[in-house]
């Protein structure tokens, strides 16, 4: 198995910590990634007042947080030594940074800085433990089984509820890996990665639902459960998914879950056809079900008459706004953005 090289392999001046872009890659990734990245910051989250009084209102109270692997499992990565190279030291204060995303880099990292020179393309990277996030469906799966798996009892201690979409989120992280050469420059990037993203995001909320059920979570926590996986599976069966309903039983949730792992490597990309589709739906009546709609339109949407109606509808259902939404608003709002694509 390799091991991790830590962060410091990586954040140098000479490598991906230059102060301005040089290039495709711009070899400014850390600092985008320091300055813009939510992910650098998830660790230090661990030590605010917030994050304290959840780790106390836990059944079974939490006094470090920041010390527990109930926490760490997606604000950082807990790393035994025998699994770092020698003489590093692997820090849990990085967060969610470089090779948590990436992979461990022991065998690729000194080859990759020099690919030409070395005859090492990004295959033989991946084949020696890169993660290949180039990948779109291996891309939606790394980001979204952490996004969208959850304990209920955290929520219940005050934990924001998940709610995820990956063209919108990759938009608000700064987005490091943003170059001229890269794949998401390509016409169409954002609806392929749309697509995808809902397909797997079904499937990693079937299995946070179906895990609620089989602890036994108290209804409200599976009824938000419920929603949002609906919510990707509404989206995913206008996509034409063979199977999108929710099923009652937990095993067959992860049985379905396991179905759209597969479903979600060939899902045509959403078009205009897909959003004249959705416009013909009517208005959302859950908040899960109405932020995927309205983030729908904005990855998926051309339209430059619609640009400000569509940013101000998925504005209206920022996450942090899901406890003060006001529904006959976003209906009416709703109605003006779905008939400029009828």
């Amino acid at each position: 198995m390799p091991k991790f090289t830590t962060m410091a392999r990586c954040n140098t001046k000479d490598c991906h910590g230059a102060t301005s872009p040089k290039g495709s890659p711009a070899l400014n990734e850390y600092v985008l990634w320091k300055a813009k990245d939510p992910h650098s910051k998830t660790f230090t989250t661990l030590y605010k007042g917030p994050s304290k009084a959840m780790g106390l209102a836990m059944p079974t109270p939490i006094p470090k947080v920041a010390e527990s692997p109930k926490c760490l499992t997606c604000h950082s990565k807990i790393v035994p030594p025998a699994q770092v190279v020698a003489n590093a030291k692997w820090s849990l204060q990085s967060g969610v940074s470089c090779e948590v995303c990436h992979g461990p880099a022991e065998k690729w990292i000194d080859p990759h800085v020099t690919p030409k020179e070395k005859d090492w393309p990004h295959e033989k990277s991946v084949a020696v433990g890169m993660i290949d996030l180039r990948d779109v469906t291996t891309w939606a799966v790394t980001c979204a089984s952490c996004h969208l798996q959850i304990d209920h009892e955290m929520v219940a201690a005050g934990h924001p509820k998940l709610h995820f979409e990956l063209v919108d989120y990759n938009d608000r992280t700064g987005a490091h890996w943003k170059t001229e050469k890269h794949p998401s420059m390509q016409p169409g990037f954002d609806a392929r990665v749309w697509t995808t993203g809902q397909a797997v995001s079904f499937a990693e909320a079937l299995r946070n639902l179906a895990a609620r059920v089989k602890a036994g979570a108290p209804e409200p926590r599976l009824k938000e459960a419920r929603e949002l996986a609906a919510a990707y599976g509404r989206m995913v069966k206008l996509l034409g998914a063979a199977t999108a309903e929710v099923p009652d039983d937990a095993a067959k949730m992860e049985e379905l879950a396991t179905a759209m792992d597969g479903q979600a490597k060939t899902l045509a990309a959403a078009d205009a056809t897909f959003l004249a589709k959705l416009a013909a739906e009517e208005a959302p009546k859950d908040f899960a079900a109405a932020r995927q709609t309205a983030l729908a339109f904005k990855a998926l949407s051309s339209k430059p008459e619609a640009k400000a109606a569509v940013d101000a509808l998925a504005l209206s259902v920022a996450a942090k706004n899901e406890e003060k939404v006001d529904a006959a608003k976003f209906a009416a709002d709703y109605e003006a953005v779905r008939a400029l694509f009828k």
